[in-house]
């Protein structure tokens, strides 16, 4: 399987890991994906948290060249958000010290996207109790039909923060867990992973695993 760098990737990018997907590291950033941005339930419904980078939008840049901005404050921003949303999610106090290091930034600013998002998924590995070995390519794997039953599926683009772009995915079924502001807002599928973990726990890894479905 194959699948893109994602910054707090969501519950069906983990599964991918779990299965042992391998992540694209020879390819061009693009705009608008995963690859910067998340996704977290707000009181005001879903809201997309975007790491701000410094590219020329004209020109080709590899995914591992690509430098944050750090014009922004977009991790005071970013944290903001995040405390705001899940300080009252039943493990938000359990794992917020685990995660605010990552949005300090006095002592945490990695140059490249690649590396924080590197960073982000190992510490999200290490919460939910997945395995934490990420295995990234040596060159370029030109865009594949999905053949998922062979285990050789290519979810870099079935995973997209477009819902027009976006494919059915034989190999997840989205669960459904409690989620704050439920009294209020509807449940939304497949969110950052942060949003099933500061909302179920130590049940967050088994919850990922049991996405995982049968193609």
């Amino acid at each position: 399987m194959l699948v893109t760098t994602v910054y707090l990737g969501n519950i069906q990018y983990f599964g991918k890991l779990v299965q042992g997907a391998r992540i694209e590291a020879c390819e061009n950033f693009q705009k608008q994906t995963y690859r910067n941005r998340a996704e977290a339930m707000t009181a005001a419904g879903v809201r997309t948290l975007t790491v701000p980078v410094d590219w020329d939008h004209r020109a080709k840049m590899p995914i591992r060249e690509v430098r944050i901005d750090y014009t922004l404050p977009w991790q005071r921003e970013h944290w903001r958000t995040l405390r705001a949303a899940y300080a009252a999610a039943p493990y938000f106090d359990h794992y917020a010290e685990r995660l605010a290091p990552f949005y300090d930034e006095r002592t945490y600013r990695p140059e490249r996207l690649f590396d924080l998002n590197c960073d982000l998924t190992h510490l999200l590995l290490r919460l939910l109790g997945l395995p934490e070995t990420l295995v990234f390519t040596e060159d370029y794997t030109m865009p594949a039909p999905l053949d998922a039953a062979a285990g050789a599926g290519d979810f870099r683009e079935i995973i997209s923060h477009k819902p027009r772009l976006r494919r059915p995915d034989p190999t997840f079924r989205a669960p459904e867990y409690y989620q704050v502001f439920s009294d209020r807002t509807p449940f939304a599928p497949n969110l950052s992973a942060i949003d099933l973990l500061f909302c179920e726990g130590p049940q967050a890894g088994r919850i990922v695993q049991e996405s995982i479905a049968e193609p």
